[in-house]
This record gives structure tokens, C-alpha cells and sequence, in this order.
């Protein structure tokens, strides 16, 4: 491709969740927004489906509590990562199931590119589970890139 026909990545969407894991993929998202002059936005998603009680309904205490803690995440995760980068940095909360919300997210934000990470839990564990990388990188309508957790 030359020059001319690439395709310039404006906006970078970046999902993490709580795990420590985060701060790798923020680390990459940081170095190449740097390197590319993108907008950076971080999304965590709190996990509805997990919240719900025996009765069914919703924990709405522990929904705020998720939603502070990914705020204050991101907000530790910008100020270490982003300190003095010249670029636009968004965080975002959002509810409901993980990878739907990144791939709605993503398309609202109209990302170039869409950076998950994966913790690598293992065929059976995957299979059973699901991943969310997975799920984003297969139905997401942007380029989605996977970071993987260092060996």
C-alpha cells in the first residue's frame, strides 16, 4: 500500500477489564497512539449477567462499585500511561455483556481500531467459557487487534 491509500488510524478504542493484565494493553495502546497520532478511548464494561442475585434481580451496589473501580482504573491507567501525551484520552463505563458492548462502542465512537486483550486461559476454558477477545475479534465491524499476556 502506498502512502497515499493507507488509512489513518484517528481513534484507538482500548477495553480493559479490572486484572492487572490492563496495564499491558494500555502500555500498547499508549505506544502506538503515540507513534500514529491517534485519540485514545478506554472502555471497561461491567458485566450484567454476573450481577444478578438468586432472586433475579440486580445488584445495584455492586454496580456502582464495578463502575468506580474501572473509573478509577482508567484514571490511574491515564496518568501513568498518558501523562504528557498530546493526544485526546477518553474513558468510558459502560453495562451489559463485555464484547457486545465493545463492538457497539466502538462503532458510536466510530474506532479505527479496536485493541482487547486476552489472558490466555486455554483451549477447554475457552471453549466452554467464551473469550471475550474472541467474541469482539470475530463480530466486531472494526479492526480489532488482540494483545496477548507476555509469557
Amino acid at each position: 500500500m502506498t502512502a497515499s491509500h493507507e488509512k489513518k488510524v484517528r481513534r484507538i478504542l482500548v477495553a480493559v477489564d479490572n486484572s492487572k493484565f490492563a496495564s499491558v494493553v494500555i502500555e500498547e495502546a499508549a505506544k502506538l497512539a503515540s507513534r500514529l497520532g491517534s485519540d485514545v478511548v478506554i472502555l471497561s464494561v461491567v458485566n450484567m449477567p454476573s450481577l444478578f442475585t438468586a432472586e433475579g434481580e440486580v445488584d445495584s451496589t455492586e454496580i456502582d462499585e464495578q463502575g468506580r473501580e474501572f473509573a478509577s482504573l482508567h484514571k490511574s491507567l491515564i496518568e501513568k500511561y498518558f501523562n504528557h501525551a498530546a493526544i485526546l484520552i477518553e474513558s468510558k463505563v459502560l453495562h451489559g455483556e463485555p464484547a457486545q458492548k465493545i463492538c457497539e462502542y466502538a462503532e458510536t465512537v466510530d474506532a479505527d481500531l479496536v485493541l482487547v486483550g486476552t489472558h490466555g486461559k486455554g483451549m477447554l476454558a475457552t471453549a466452554v467459557l467464551g473469550s471475550v477477545s474472541q467474541k469482539v475479534a470475530n463480530s466486531c465491524k472494526r479492526s480489532v487487534v488482540v494483545i496477548k499476556k507476555p509469557s
